[in-house]
């Protein structure tokens, strides 16, 4: 009886696994499957660039940032925002987990809400620190750019990923 439970448990944690797995590889083929100019264009073009370069002209008005397709653009720097660095393999992550984790479709929602805010807000920031890291640090951009900015968001992904699904859960857990 006590092995049989056992069975059904794993078979469950087995079963949210491959969800998640087939969700995160599902939302990776759709997002290379979007054309590089509708990326430039339009979704980093108006959710990306032109809020970055308000939040920077706001922060620094003397930088005179600007906007043009995938680019933030100004005297000292041009940044350019491609696939793969805009934070989608996070999302894809945190997307992924809450859909797969047992839950009732209302905290699903809420959690899909925010945790999509969470790393759209994170991208952000990352974006516009990076900005100033290549306008007066070039030197650390590419580490900051390709390990500590994309680790930090992993990390912050996955704690709010464990505050969500601990909040998602009645049951009292026992000590082993």
């Amino acid at each position: 009886m006590n092995n049989n439970t056992n069975f059904t448990g794993k078979n469950h944690e087995w079963l949210t696994f491959t969800l998640f797995v087939g969700c995160y590889v599902l939302f990776d083929y759709a997002y290379f499957k979007i054309p590089v100019d509708l990326f430039s264009n339009v979704i980093y073009y108006h959710g990306v660039v032109t809020v970055c370069a308000d939040v920077l002209n706001w922060l620094a008005p003397l930088e005179h940032v600007f906007a043009k397709q995938n680019h933030l653009l100004s005297a000292k720097a041009n940044l350019e925002i491609v696939r793969g660095c805009d934070g989608a393999g996070v999302l894809f992550l945190v997307v992924s987990a809450v859909l797969a984790f047992p839950s009732e479709l209302k905290r699903k929602v809420l959690g899909l809400l925010l945790g999509t805010s969470l790393i759209y807000g994170l991208n952000l920031l990352r974006i516009c620190v990076l900005y100033f890291v290549i306008t007066y640090q070039p030197s650390w951009f590419q580490l900051i750019h390709t390990y500590v900015a994309p680790t930090l968001m992993v990390v912050l992904g996955c704690f709010y990923f464990a505050w969500w699904a601990f909040g998602s859960t009645n049951r009292l857990h026992e000590p082993a």
